[in-house]
């Protein structure tokens, strides 16, 4: 009889969860971890007598922190794109799934400060290990949503064919799988780690391929892949 009310009182609850307004706040910390992004390039500082001079040069020595700026806004472009899918095909929410994605946003909004740590020591590699990891730590999160909501019923499992929820595992797997797989290969040469951070994009690339013909406009309303 117990077990019955708390079963009750948890679905009242959850019936209460109004998924637009967590879409919503969703998109808004997405956002602001892009915007924050770019407020985080310091200025270069100039002499007044030499700025005709020196400008540029100072521009250019910048390098790495525009290089990581555009990295991570390309990435938090990426893992919003997955947080849209999935939430797209989620049916119901409920509280796991809600302190899951607060766990999410909350990882996404720390994403700045190893960003600016990166554009300011990128040569150094707990930096770069460290960055990697923040990086990999919102894809583990995402594709524990992912996973959570498939076996929970809560995306309708049974209107779901196997090759579309293959399809976005491993998507959303792509991301945090490269940077993992880069931090060993950090401490021996950070050049060649950091170049295969591009991998990422051959392995999305290889992914469509080998789903290639699956159309997700009737399931995902996203358009084919």
């Amino acid at each position: 009889m117990v077990d019955l009310e708390e079963k009750r009182i948890r679905e009242d609850v959850e019936s209460l969860i109004d998924g637009d307004r967590v879409v919503n706040f969703s998109d808004s910390v997405f956002a602001f971890a892009a915007t924050l992004l770019v407020l985080k390039i310091d200025l270069p500082i100039i002499d007044p007598g030499v700025i005709a001079n020196n400008f540029t040069s100072e521009l250019l020595s910048l390098w790495p922190a525009y290089f990581a700026n555009l990295l991570s806004f390309l990435i938090i472009a990426y893992y919003w794109r997955q947080h849209h899918a999935l939430f797209i095909l989620i049916r119901k929410f409920n509280s796991k799934l809600i302190w899951l994605n607060i766990l999410l946003l909350i990882s996404v909004a720390f994403l700045p400060f190893p960003v600016d740590l990166f554009g300011d020591y990128p040569n150094a590699p707990a930096v770069t290990v460290f960055y990697s990891l923040s990086i990999a730590s919102v894809g583990y999160i995402l594709l524990a949503m992912w996973l959570y909501a498939v076996h929970s019923g809560l995306i309708g499992k049974n209107t779901l064919s196997k090759r579309t929820i293959q399809y976005h595992t491993w998507t959303i797997a792509a991301a945090p799988l490269v940077f993992t797989a880069s931090i060993p290969i950090i401490y021996f040469d950070h050049v060649t780690a950091k170049i295969s951070w591009l991998l990422l994009f051959v392995a999305l690339i290889v992914i469509n391929k080998v789903f290639k013909g699956h159309n997700k406009r009737s399931e995902v309303g996203l358009g084919p892949v």
